[in-house]
Formats: C-alpha cells, sequence, structure tokens
C-alpha cells in the first residue's frame, strides 16, 4: 500500500521530471521575449517557481531563511530577487517579472539547490508530520500535505504548461513529450 508520504515524494518527480523536461532545451536568448498581453516573460516564469518553492520550503515549513537569502544570495541567477507575496503582488511581481535579467546556467544551478534543499526536508518527514498545519497568517492555516501538494507539486505543475505556451507562442516545442 502506497502511504501519502510517497505520493508526495513520487508526485514531487514526477512534477520536476515535466518541469525539467519542459526548460532542458531552453536558450538564453528565450528568457526576456515580452510575450505581450498580461503574459510575463519565460525566464520569470521559471526564476519564480524556483524562489517560490525555495520560500514555501524553507520560510513557511521549516521557519529559516530561504537559500536565496543565505547561501545563494546574489548567486541564484536572477538580477534580482522576486518581490516579496503581499497586498501589492501583481503590481510589483509585473514590474520584476519584465525587469529581472536571468543567467540561465546560474539558474539552473540554483534549481539544483533548491530542488536538493526540498527532497532533504521531504526524506526527513514522518507520515504523521503532513498533518501538522502551519499557520500562514492572512492566508490561513495549512497542513504541510496541502503545502507540498497544492504550493509546489501543483505549481510546478502549472509553470510547466505557462512555460510550454510562452515557448510555443516563441515558435519553440512546449513540452518535451
Amino acid at each position: 500500500m502506497i502511504t501519502a508520504l510517497q505520493l508526495i515524494k513520487d508526485e514531487l518527480k514526477n512534477a520536476r521530471e515535466v518541469f525539467e523536461g519542459t526548460v532542458s532545451d531552453v536558450m538564453q536568448e528565450q528568457l526576456s521575449i515580452d510575450p505581450g498581453g498580461k503574459a510575463l516573460p519565460l525566464g520569470a516564469t521559471y526564476a519564480h517557481l524556483l524562489f517560490s518553492e525555495d520560500a514555501i520550503v524553507h520560510g513557511m515549513l521549516q521557519g529559516k531563511a530561504p537559500l536565496s537569502a543565505t547561501m545563494w544570495q546574489g548567486k541564484t541567477g536572477a538580477s534580482s530577487p522576486m518581490p516579496p507575496m503581499d497586498d501589492n503582488w501583481s503590481e510589483t511581481n509585473n514590474i520584476w517579472s519584465k525587469s529581472v535579467q536571468i543567467d540561465l546556467p546560474q539558474l539552473r544551478e540554483y534549481a539544483k539547490a533548491v530542488y536538493a534543499a526540498t527532497d532533504t526536508y521531504v526524506n526527513s518527514l514522518k507520515d504523521e508530520d503532513l498533518e501538522k498545519e502551519i499557520d500562514l497568517g492572512s492566508w490561513g492555516k495549512k497542513t504541510v500535505i496541502f503545502l507540498l501538494s497544492e504550493y509546489i507539486i501543483g505549481h510546478t505543475f502549472s509553470l510547466a504548461g505557462e512555460i510550454s505556451v510562452l515557448k510555443g507562442i516563441q515558435g519553440a516545442k512546449g513540452y518535451q513529450f
């Protein structure tokens, strides 16, 4: 019988395979193309996924500073950190997304560090840990399993889709399959 924790581990692996397969052939020149409308550039979308996972796993789940503010500060591959998710998020994220410059090789190194840190955290969990509630202030209380399932795994899958579309708009193949 598969446990909830094993399912989280399997789905995390699957989400990363889809996401990393989708971005595997992305080239530096594709990162800052403005797709028009309300869509955001591919590079900012890629960086957003990594900054978010880093902040959720370290900040929300472990109560620690994210890698981007500690050992990876200034080395994430993004010219500036993602803005905080506050009441001005939509406006500040739009400005950041259209102005941030991405160093793709460095961003990929940061991705490896974020994934490794997440794996270390998830591998430290026991099944009963998944039911622990985390108080996220105005976002309410969420369980560890909810945060991992929705904010990490679900987010990874959805941003793989966004990047697939952004690549398609540029005339490139979207998903790897």
